[in-house]
This record gives C-alpha cells, structure tokens and sequence, in this order.
C-alpha cells in the first residue's frame, strides 16, 4: 500500500473512513470486543468460583493483554499509514435520533439494575452478578450502537 492511496489533509475527513483496510479492521474490532465480553461472561457465570480471586484477577489481566495485543496488531499498520497522510483527527457529527436512542437506552438499563439489585441479585454469587453487568453493558451498546448503524446505511457510507 502506498502514501497515494490515503486521504490528504486537505481532502474531506469523511474520507479516512474510505482508507483500504478499514473496513475490515472495524469488524475484527468489534469482534474482539465482543469475544472478549462473552468469554467474561462465560467465564464468570460458570468457572470463575472454581478460583481464588488473585487467578480470577490474572485470567481476566491475560484476557486484556491477549484482546489488546490481537487490537494492536490490527490497527498498527493502518494508524502509522494514516498518520503520516493527516494533520487532523477525524470527527462525525452524531445524530439527534442516535441521541435520543443512547439516552432511553441509558435510562433503561439503569432501571434494569435497579430492579436486578433488588430483587434477584442476592440468588447469584458475585461473579455471575459481574457477568450479568457486563451482560447488559453488552446490551446498551448494541442498542445505542444501532442508531449508528443506520445513520451509516442510509447515508451510504461504507
């Protein structure tokens, strides 16, 4: 890949999301993300209680260097390209409707834990609460991350 291929500081920011391996590198992204909150899940609800909490600690420091070393490797390359083509940082303009959906989304989980802390939370050990916690921070964003979504298929932008 060359310089050429890049977007010059000059050009529209819209146009570093048009960078070759883009694409790609957001959806491996948001796939580690993602893997890494399931096995979180996975492994609170069902084995963290076989551990003490200093290995619990270190499993979940390992899952950390592991999703950010898979990240770094992903991004590096692209982000030494982009860099050197760009004097400016990127910046999209977010949406009322994407707005107004974070919010409800936000106010609705708050009232989930409200009601999960006082009604069902003290059947389950404190892992498998922390499991559903990160559970539904997973659910929030997929909810809020919707509105982003379709503001980026309706206008076209790939």
């Amino acid at each position: 890949m060359t310089e050429a291929q890049f977007p010059k500081p000059e050009m529209d920011k819209s146009e570093m999301f048009r960078t070759p391996g883009f694409a790609w590198r957001v959806g491996v992204s948001i796939a580690v993300v993602f893997g890494w909150l399931a096995f979180l899940i996975v492994w609170l609800f069902f084995y963290a209680g076989d551990f003490e909490v200093l290995q619990n600690v270190a499993i979940f420091l390992v899952s950390v260097i592991v999703g950010v070393g898979i990240l770094a490797a992903v991004w590096a390359t692209w982000g030494i390209r982009y860099a050197k083509s760009i004097g400016q940082e990127p910046h999209m303009e977010k949406p009322m409707g994407a707005t107004v959906v974070s919010i409800v989304a936000g106010v609705g989980w708050l009232v989930f834990l409200v009601v999960w802390l006082f009604f069902y939370a003290d059947t389950y050990t404190a892992y498998q609460n922390l499991a559903i916690f990160i559970a539904s921070i997973m659910v929030l964003g997929a909810i809020a991350g919707v509105a982003w979504v379709i503001r980026w298929v309706r206008t076209g932008r790939r």
